[in-house]
């Protein structure tokens, strides 16, 4: 599927009005999540639209349906900042069911889900990215025994649990598992699986966090050569972690503009305190980690196979900072309504936070990044 440039401008500015209109009004309030008959409902016009992927359909222009091509990557990009600025929890069910998909093609697996949010993804092992090891795996087949063992423990779905954050009726799950010296991918119905419901979490109220651990009957596992096994688990990372800066890019996009609008109309000492230095600092600030974010991203509007896993890892590491930042400073500038949760801004500092802390988070980044270019503390 290649798709020009121009082309994808014209479908991003559909699926922007898409997301303000449709998902916004859904999400009017913020201190009241969406519940899962109205994500059912914004999941099937999104499905509709193009905007996912299409049930046994192939070659389209939905989310994550065009890695291999520069024009695709930037519409998916562009699709998760769209639903970003207007939902972050809703654009990360999608961008981990639309993932799915796309690492059951690359397996060769049929995707059989009913609804596209009952199936979800997790890139990790029950703890960051291993350290320097999954880096170091990814690129070479040459690890200590001593990283081989990490690595087998890190994938153990037995012995651990994962924390899942998903729809709360999702009913198939794909992870990376350890099978003979590589990282093989299981897809596991529910029922295998032993699922517990934890308490809310800091932000993403739309979805629902879980701890989840791998009954003896967990079947389902997909193996390739070692070679197919590093590119696909690189590429999901990337992915991964591209799709969660998109998101939160587009989270502070609307902050920003909610800064904005409410700086030029509150007034303080007889004139708006956009007038004020402090403020036009914070905007200032804003402003420039979102320019930060959308370069980035920019970046990685390329085939998947031309990205560099390490480049994603440090623009991670560097960009989302700035970006929770940019969070804060919304809710600054709103002064004490924007800790209200009817303002919305607060909802914003919190979902940031939570992108921030998926795969991994920023801290696990910077030593995948060590591990990556074979730097070592």
């Amino acid at each position: 599927m290649y798709i020009e440039a121009d082309d994808a401008k014209l479908l991003l500015a559909e699926v922007g009005r898409f997301a303000r209109e449709r998902i916004g009004s859904a999400v009017a309030r913020p201190e009241t999540p969406v519940d899962v008959f109205v994500l059912d409902a914004l999941t099937r016009e999104a499905r509709e639209l193009g905007i996912l992927p299409q049930e046994g359909a192939g070659g389209g222009f939905g989310l994550w349906e065009g890695t291999d091509d520069a024009g695709g990557m930037a519409l998916s990009l562009g699709i998760l900042a769209h639903v970003g600025y207007a939902n972050a929890g809703i654009a990360v069910a999608w961008h981990r069911s639309a993932l799915a998909r796309w690492l059951s093609a690359a397996l060769g697996a049929p995707f059989d889900a009913e609804d596209l949010h009952a199936t979800t993804l997790v890139p990790t092992g029950h703890f960051g990215l291993a350290r320097t090891a999954a880096a170091r795996w990814i690129k070479s087949a040459d690890q200590s025994d001593e990283e081989v063992a990490l690595l087998a423990d890190w994938l153990d779905r037995t012995a651990h649990t994962t924390t899942v954050i998903a729809p709360s009726p999702w009913s198939t799950l794909f992870w990376p598992v350890w099978r003979d010296g590589l990282i093989a991918w299981q897809r596991a119905d529910r029922s295998q699986l032993t699922v517990t419901r934890l308490d809310a979490q800091h932000g993403l109220d739309e979805l629902a966090a879980f701890a989840v651990r791998a009954g003896a009957g967990a079947s389902g596992t997909a193996t390739p050569d070692a070679g197919a096994s590093r590119a696909i688990f690189g590429q999901v990372l990337a992915l991964d972690m591209i799709g969660l800066l998109a998101i939160a890019t587009g989270a502070v996009t609307r902050g920003h503009e909610m800064a904005r609008d409410f700086a030029a109309l509150r007034t303080q000492g007889g004139v708006v305190i956009a007038r004020h230095p402090a403020v036009q600092q914070m905007l200032s600030e804003i402003e420039i980690a979102r320019r930060q974010a959308e370069a980035a991203l920019d970046g990685f509007a390329k085939p998947i196979g031309d990205i560099d896993i390490g480049t994603v890892a440090a623009a991670r590491a560097g960009t989302h900072p700035l970006l929770c930042h940019a969070a804060n400073q919304v809710v600054q500038i709103h002064g004490g309504i924007g800790y209200m949760r009817d303002a919305g801004a607060e909802k914003i500092v919190r979902d940031v936070n939570m992108l921030k802390l998926m795969t991994g988070g920023t801290r696990e980044a910077h030593a995948f990044v060590a591990g990556w270019t074979g730097t070592f503390a």
